[in-house]
C-alpha cells in the first residue's frame, strides 16, 4: 500500500462518538477496545445473539472480565448465555432487568434498542457517567445476590446449630451430628449467639424460641 493510499475503517480505533452500532461491527468494537470488564445486562437471554459467546471467549483469552446478568428463564446447554459460560463468563440469573445494554470498561455503554426495526442495533452512548451509572447497578444487583446467597447458607447453619443446643448436646456431639470439627461447630455457634445479641447459650436458646426459630 503506497503512502498516499489511505484505507477505510468501519470505525475509527479511538471512536468516542455516539452512533448506532450493528453486531458486526458492535463485536469488532469490543474486541479491539475492551481492556479489563465488559459487563452485560440483558432482560431477555433469548436477545443474546449467538455470535457473542465468540466475543466472550476472545475477551476471556486476554483475562478480560466478562460479567453477564440476565432476565428469568433457564439456559439450555447450546444456548448462547451457556456457551458464553463455557468461554469463561460469570454468568447470573436475575428479576426484573429493565433494559438490554453492554458498559465496556465502565467508560462506554451501549443500549439496544427496542422495537423489531432496531433489532440488532445499539446505540454507543460514550459518556463515562452513564456508563458508571449502569455499572453501579450492576454491582448493587450482584451485591443484593451474594447477600441472599449468603443468608441462605447462614439460616441453613444457624438452623442446624439451633436444633443441636436445642437437643443439649455436647460440642463434640454436635459437631460429630452436623459433620462439623469441633472448632468449627463453636465458631457457628458464636455466630448465632451474635445474631441474636446473646452473651451466652442458654440466652440465645431462650431467644430463638421467643423469635418462633426453634
Amino acid at each position: 500500500m503506497s503512502p498516499n493510499t489511505s484505507r477505510t475503517l468501519p470505525f475509527k480505533p479511538a471512536d468516542h462518538s455516539a452512533a448506532q452500532l450493528g453486531l458486526p461491527l458492535l463485536e469488532l468494537e469490543l474486541a479491539e477496545q475492551t481492556h479489563a470488564e465488559l459487563l452485560v445486562l440483558s432482560a431477555e437471554p433469548e436477545r443474546i445473539h449467538p455470535a457473542l459467546p465468540r466475543l466472550f471467549a476472545q475477551l476471556a483469552r486476554r483475562r478480560v472480565a466478562v460479567r453477564i446478568l440476565h432476565g428469568p428463564g433457564r439456559p439450555g446447554r447450546t444456548s448462547p448465555l451457556a456457551q458464553a459460560w463455557q468461554a469463561g463468563a460469570t454468568v447470573r440469573a436475575v428479576t426484573g432487568l429493565p433494559y438490554q445494554v453492554l458498559v465496556r470498561d465502565r467508560v462506554v455503554a451501549y443500549v439496544a434498542h427496542p422495537g423489531p426495526a432496531h433489532t440488532g442495533r445499539l446505540e454507543r452512548i460514550p459518556h463515562p457517567v452513564v456508563a458508571a451509572s449502569v455499572a453501579g447497578v450492576f454491582d448493587t444487583i450482584c451485591h443484593i445476590l451474594d447477600d441472599r446467597r449468603s443468608g441462605a447458607h447462614e439460616d441453613e447453619g444457624q438452623d442446624e446449630v439451633l436444633r443441636a443446643l436445642d437437643d443439649g448436646l455436647t460440642d463434640d456431639r454436635a459437631a460429630a451430628r452436623l459433620h462439623l470439627s469441633k472448632r468449627t461447630f463453636a465458631r457457628r455457634v458464636a455466630g448465632v449467639m451474635e445474631r441474636l445479641n446473646a452473651t451466652s447459650r442458654f440466652q440465645a436458646g431462650a431467644e430463638a424460641v421467643r423469635r418462633g426459630w426453634i
